[in-house]
């Protein structure tokens, strides 16, 4: 088992989507979501920053030229390096009709082909009414792709671009779908995880195929082999533990987000964001290309 340690002390409510960016991929950025923060820091030099949005933000993804696509509580943003906002299609648009409990954007990464997928969660946490969609790679279309969600977290797509891994956290599976570079189709479940072990949350992928999911409740990142039988376990300080990325130049150092949920005084380092040295390398994080 390895011990991933504290890398930055600023603790989150939740931390969530840790992405990296830069030609070293030193540049890791992450959100805490019910604080309304982009966070930001490099693995190098150790700089940080912040960027308060305004109003709760989902996920923060960096762009190709500069800036982010944020999920806001008004829809997806493109968010310039000068704090500039601009809408691009959201819920309403998307489904003819406003959400029908209070919403937010969760979890969200975009495909190999440049789309934005990106799911949402009801702040009561009731079952079954929160969708994933996807904002086409031109920005102009967002389509609600799968209905009936609870908890829309991890995505994530295999290297050849066949298939891409899903997760509503509160099934506690792990699903796959066939991907044609655009759609989803034939959904299985590859593991379904009990609830005494904790809830599959974010995730991301290593270059040798291995499947890196953070567990919400277990203070775990588990990896997950082709067989998807556990084949490394990274033990958190923290028991809420909700996503990883892979950084640096050989792409060797986990990032791992968590949670204080609500406990900010607690006696542990809950809501910071850890390190650890996996053993393997990553992927980098794919852009979104406007």
């Amino acid at each position: 088992m390895i011990k991933a340690q504290v890398w930055d002390s600023r603790r989150c409510w939740v931390g969530e989507g840790p992405a990296t960016s830069g030609s070293d991929n030193n540049n890791v950025t992450w959100v805490d979501i019910l604080n309304g923060k982009i966070l930001a820091k490099n693995l190098s030099t150790g700089e940080s920053s912040e960027h308060a949005v305004g109003e709760d933000v989902g996920f923060a993804i960096p762009r190709k030229n500069g800036g982010h696509v944020v999920g806001i509580n008004s829809g997806p943003s493109l968010l310039d390096a000068d704090g500039t906002l601009h809408p691009l299609p959201n819920r309403l648009v998307a489904d003819g009709k406003p959400d029908p409990v209070p919403t937010r954007w969760n979890d969200a990464k975009i495909s190999p082909t440049g789309d934005l997928w990106l799911g949402t969660l009801a702040y009561d946490n009731e079952v079954g009414v929160s969708a994933l969609y996807k904002l086409d790679r031109k920005g102009k279309v967002l389509t609600r792709v799968i209905d009936g969600v609870t908890c829309s977290n991890g995505i994530e797509w295999t290297d050849d671009g066949k298939t891409m891994y899903y997760v509503d956290t509160t099934t506690g599976n792990i699903d796959a779908f066939d991907y044609n570079g655009n759609d989803i189709s034939n959904r299985r479940t590859m593991v379904h995880i009990p609830e005494a072990n904790g809830y599959p949350d974010g995730i991301c992928m290593d270059a040798e195929g291995g499947l890196w999911v953070a567990f919400w409740g277990s203070g775990e990142v588990r990896r997950f082999d082709e067989n998807f039988k556990v084949s490394e376990i990274i033990a958190m300080p923290s028991t809420y533990v909700t996503s990883c990325v892979f950084a640096g130049p050989k792409l060797d150092q986990l990032i791992i987000t968590s949670a204080h949920n609500g406990d900010p005084d607690g006696k542990n380092e809950a809501g910071m964001t850890c390190i650890a040295t996996p053993g393997v390398r990553g992927r980098v994080t794919t852009p979104y290309p406007l």
